[in-house]
């Protein structure tokens, strides 16, 4: 056999070729196409032709494409924030070794692995804003009058962001429960020999240990909280007045909405999201990487 034909049989490249192809076809192809289209008034059912960057300035001239960046930096804070702080609360909470700590782990977890599509009816059928909807019915057992969970634009977006939230919170809890047991138990010992307490312990020997994970966990957030739209699609279709509207809501309406359908301007919209979030991605990264190095 041909030496090079044997060091390339015998080496990696018959086990990386496939996955490169898939991740060009499922990946970069995409992407690409995605970009092109950006730069046409296609529509279903249209080819359309080449526009250039008019559906960049079409999008950018728009107030409900503005309102839904304003209301999806909002979002962003709250969601990953609340997110990442819940989940550690309860990877700390489920840390010790008790009875029925899987069965917890298990509950929380719920919520993340099924269809976002499937939360959002759930709760849409608890905001009901009659006194028959659960959330109602719970706080007229004490006096309280039923809230306009959704038709209330500051409650509807509060609601939306304590829904994912509570979607997402089992993700960050489960990666940051495997954080936690990579932390040295002679570094834990040290520490209580010593007399830390147990917010000492946290915010200079468990955080610091776990960087790496919060990192990951951070990035994995956010970038789901960009791309997020099946909840509130259901729950309230970006209103009322679009004041829920999210950019992956209001790529998904321009795109294959009834009154809109105009692909090339919803891709328009996805290139926009995807150069957000690689940008923010890599400024996060560098940023962390420094700390890293000055640690």
């Amino acid at each position: 056999m041909d030496t090079r034909l044997h060091r390339f049989v015998s080496g990696p490249w018959p086990f990386i070729i496939p996955a490169l192809f898939a991740l060009i076809v499922m990946r970069a192809f995409p992407a690409v196409w995605q970009i092109w289209l950006s730069m046409t008034d296609m529509r279903l059912g249209d080819p359309g032709s080449f526009v250039g960057l008019a559906n960049f300035r079409a999008i950018f001239g728009s107030s409900a494409f503005l309102g839904s960046i304003s209301y999806t930096a909002i979002f962003l804070v709250f969601t990953v924030a609340g997110q990442m702080a819940l989940g550690l609360c309860l990877a700390l909470i489920l840390e010790g070794d008790y009875r029925g700590r899987d069965i917890y782990r298990t509950l929380f977890l719920i919520p993340w692995v099924i269809s976002g599509l499937v939360a959002g009816i759930m709760w849409q059928l608890m905001f009901v804003e009659t006194r028959t909807g659960l959330l109602n019915a719970f706080i007229g057992q004490f006096g309280m009058n039923p809230i306009r969970w959704l038709s209330n634009p500051t409650n509807a977006r509060v609601s939306v962001i304590m829904v994912y939230i509570w979607k997402g919170v089992g993700f960050s809890m489960l990666l940051l429960s495997g954080g936690l047991k990579t932390i040295p138990d002679e570094l834990l010992e040290s520490a209580d020999i010593d007399g830390a307490s147990a917010w000492r312990k946290l915010f200079s020997i468990k955080i610091p240990m776990m960087k790496e994970i919060v990192s990951v966990n951070f990035i994995f957030a956010t970038i789901a909280a960009l791309n997020s739209y099946e909840t509130v699609l259901v729950l309230t279709n970006g209103g009322p007045g679009g004041a829920t509207s999210l950019i992956a809501l209001e790529m998904f309406r321009t795109a294959f909405g009834e009154s809109r359908n105009q692909l090339g301007r919803g891709s328009a919209i996805g290139v926009v999201m995807f150069a957000v979030t690689l940008v923010f991605v890599i400024i996060y990264v560098r940023m962390t990487r420094f700390g890293k190095e000055n640690y």
